[in-house]
Order: structure tokens, then C-alpha cells, then sequence
């Protein structure tokens, strides 16, 4: 890459993205605003979602990935974690000296980076994988950076609570032009952790399928297009058959969840252009008893046998219906 990309004449971005999975019960995001604000006042602040599932850097992934391309271009500051129990090797074999016991706190759970995107944005996060599906919605990873440089950082930096004491500083920094190669050493992007999403499968007249994420209507996203399933046989209009956890129901493949009675479960595209199960002022994964990551069956309703095969034909059981 090159010097613009690494060296000291960035420009600065003016917006901070912030997602993470403190919650809005106490005082965690508030400070983080307040840290951003103390290094760069005249950096605007923009919370995407602190609602993420505790630890869940999958849930975060997924949310961060499907907002990102509604974002202005700036610093995305990314914060959802899980910290290693075992927590960092010590080879150093000098425990009192101040700044290795900085290191060691900030180092139990993944390393933090600062991750340069071809549209000019830069994620500020762990590297878990909880940005990797975002990369690519805005070009691919052009530059990375370990996120090691203490004098960035606040002082005594808690192993708890890095997105106040690390990432927000650095994230604010960024933003009002600090150069990534401040943050500290370059790393090779194929380091990275990364995530991919499952994709579903589709088997003559029948597409498997997958719950990509529930959101605060209970909706049931899958990780399906309307393409998907018209390659399937299926088409706006028909009603079809899913089949999850054991049961199966006969529901109809709808423009939106608005053209069912309420209550009724149907089969419609989301926001995002995915395939979705909702109901129609309910809750679709209380009803179906489905969340993040169960398999779900997706099927053409069995063709109407002529009389004469009917009247030969062996009974069939079915199973219980979605309740």
C-alpha cells in the first residue's frame, strides 16, 4: 500500500460509528462518548446499535455488516468481546514493570486493529472476527494495523473495558486524523480473523435454509432471496411449506407480512431484500419457537396426485403444526 494510505497526511473522517453490546442500563456507552469527546470534540458520534447480544460477535457481525452501507464515511468503532479465562502468555519474565502489566491487561482477550477499507473508512475493534463481514460491503481491507501503541490509550487501561480505556481513544484520534501507522505495526490482512455467513441451498424443489438473525419484531431473517426460491419453484403468491425443530406448516409467500389476517404467519422479503418469517402484528419467533442459527426447510407444497394414484396410495403422516 501506499504512504496515503498509512502516513501522516490523513484527513480528518468527522463521524464515529459506534455498536457494541454494553447496553443502555448503565453508564458504558456514555462514557465512551465522553472519552471521544475529551480527544476529539469535533468528531460526531453516530450509535448504530448497542443492543448486541452479550458476548454474541456473531450477532454484532451480522448487524454491523447489514447497516454499514447506510453509514457516512468515517471511523466504525466496533466494541463486542469474549476475554481468553487463560488470559496472556508471560514470557516476559519482569512483572513489576508498569508497562508490560499494561500490555499483559490489554492483551487477554483478541488484539485490537484499525482497519482501513477502500472507501476511505476505518474500523476500530478487536480483531474476532465481529468487522470481517463488513469489510467487503465497503470494498475489501486496503490497510491494517495492530493497535499497540499505549500512549494512544488511557492510562491504566482496564482488561474489561477496553472499548473506553483503548478503542475509544484510538477510534477518536482516527478520526480527527491521526495516521493508522501511529497505531501501531502493520499486519498482513490475511491475518485477520474472519467470519463468512452460510449460505442455502437449493435442492430441486425445496431450499435449506438458515436463521440469520431475529430482530426486535421477532421477525425471523433467513439467509435467503426471493431468487433463491423462485430457482426452487416458488413464486410470490404460492403458498409453501416449511419445515423447522420437528414441524412443519403450510403458510403463503407473500410481498409483506401485512398481506395475512393477524396473527398469521407468512413468508416476505425484509428491509434487506432477505426472505423472512413474520407475523402479522406478532411475534414470529415466539411462535415458531426459532432463533439465530436453526435450520428451516423451505419447500413447494406436494403436487395434487390424480384420482386413481390417490385411491392407490399409502396414507401419509404428517407431522404437528407450527404453533
Amino acid at each position: 500500500m501506499t504512504d496515503a494510505v498509512d502516513g501522516a497526511a490523513a484527513r480528518p473522517l468527522g463521524w464515529i460509528s459506534f455498536l457494541s453490546d454494553y447496553g443502555l442500563e448503565d453508564t458504558c456507552v456514555g462514557v465512551c462518548h465522553g472519552v471521544i469527546a475529551r480527544h476529539a470534540p469535533q468528531v460526531r458520534v453516530l450509535d448504530v446499535c448497542h443492543s448486541v447480544a452479550q458476548q454474541d460477535i456473531e450477532h454484532g457481525a451480522g448487524l454491523l455488516a447489514d447497516s454499514v452501507c447506510y453509514l457516512p464515511v468515517g471511523v466504525h468503532l466496533a466494541v463486542v468481546e469474549r476475554l481468553d479465562p487463560a488470559g496472556p502468555p508471560n514470557t516476559d519474565g519482569a512483572p513489576g514493570i508498569p508497562a508490560r502489566e499494561v500490555l499483559s491487561a490489554v492483551t487477554a482477550g483478541a488484539r485490537g486493529v484499525a482497519i482501513r477499507t477502500a472507501d476511505g473508512s476505518t474500523f476500530v475493534a478487536p480483531d474476532n472476527g465481529l468487522t470481517s463481514l463488513a469489510w467487503d460491503v465497503l470494498g475489501g481491507v486496503v490497510a491494517a494495523h495492530e493497535i499497540s501503541n499505549p500512549a494512544l490509550w488511557l492510562p491504566l487501561p482496564s482488561a474489561v473495558f477496553r472499548g473506553r480505556d483503548v478503542y475509544a481513544p484510538v477510534a477518536a484520534r482516527i478520526a480527527a486524523g491521526l495516521a493508522l501507522a501511529e497505531v501501531g505495526p502493520r499486519i498482513d490482512a490475511d491475518s485477520l480473523v474472519r467470519f463468512t455467513r452460510p449460505s442455502c441451498v437449493v435442492d430441486d424443489d425445496h431450499v435449506h435454509a438458515q436463521v440469520l438473525a431475529v430482530d426486535h419484531f421477532g421477525n425471523l431473517s433467513l439467509n435467503v432471496t426471493r431468487v433463491d426460491l423462485e430457482a426452487a419453484g416458488m413464486l410470490l403468491g404460492d403458498r409453501v411449506e416449511i419445515r423447522a425443530a420437528g414441524r412443519e406448516a403450510t403458510l403463503p409467500f407473500t410481498y409483506t407480512y401485512g398481506d395475512v389476517p393477524v396473527g398469521q404467519v407468512a413468508l416476505c422479503e425484509d428491509s434487506l431484500r432477505r426472505v423472512m418469517l413474520a407475523v402479522n402484528c406478532g411475534r414470529a419467533s415466539d411462535l415458531l419457537r426459532l432463533r439465530r442459527g436453526d435450520a428451516v426447510v423451505i419447500g413447494q407444497l406436494p403436487r395434487e396426485p390424480n384420482p386413481a394414484a390417490t385411491r392407490a396410495a399409502a396414507p401419509v403422516a404428517r407431522l404437528p403444526a407450527l404453533t
